[in-house]
């Protein structure tokens, strides 16, 4: 498995990046690859902003960030692309193991509070992070 660093202020999955663009989410995360499993296992980082992600021939998984400081925070390494390996059916990053994993978009729209219009002494619109989403009603 490649050593990257997952550092700890790196967005993880399930929890709004603070920069639109395309993120690789890993999930269902396990320490190896024969873990018993009680549960769906931890949530992986966000990869991302990226440019691009593809696979080949499922063995091994090519991804592009958008700038060079972000890929630095994620993997520790000054070079924007990635490789990530499988083992089996197992997305290998930062020493851990993702049974899951999507690519999604976050729209700029998304980063952003809305305009404080109510308030005397208006908030800086810095990007932020939102929750959790809200999980669905038969997953109680």
């Amino acid at each position: 498995m490649p050593n990257s660093k997952q550092p700890g202020d790196a967005p993880v999955y399930g929890i709004r990046p603070q920069k639109p663009g395309m993120y690789l989410g890993l999930f269902h995360g396990r320490d190896t690859p024969d873990q018993a499993m009680n549960g769906w296992g931890f949530d992986g980082p966000a990869l991302g902003p990226l440019k691009h992600v593809d696979t080949t021939y499922a063995c091994s998984m090519n991804v592009e960030f958008t700038s060079l400081s972000d890929a630095h925070l994620l993997t520790g390494s000054n070079d924007t692309f990635l490789e990530l390996q499988l083992d089996g059916d197992l997305l290998c990053f930062g020493g851990k193991l993702y049974g899951d994993w999507t690519v999604y978009m976050v729209k700029p729209e998304e980063c952003f509070r809305p305009p404080d219009t109510f308030r005397q002494n208006t908030r800086p619109n810095d990007l932020r992070r939102q929750a959790k989403l809200k999980p669905w009603p038969d997953d109680k």
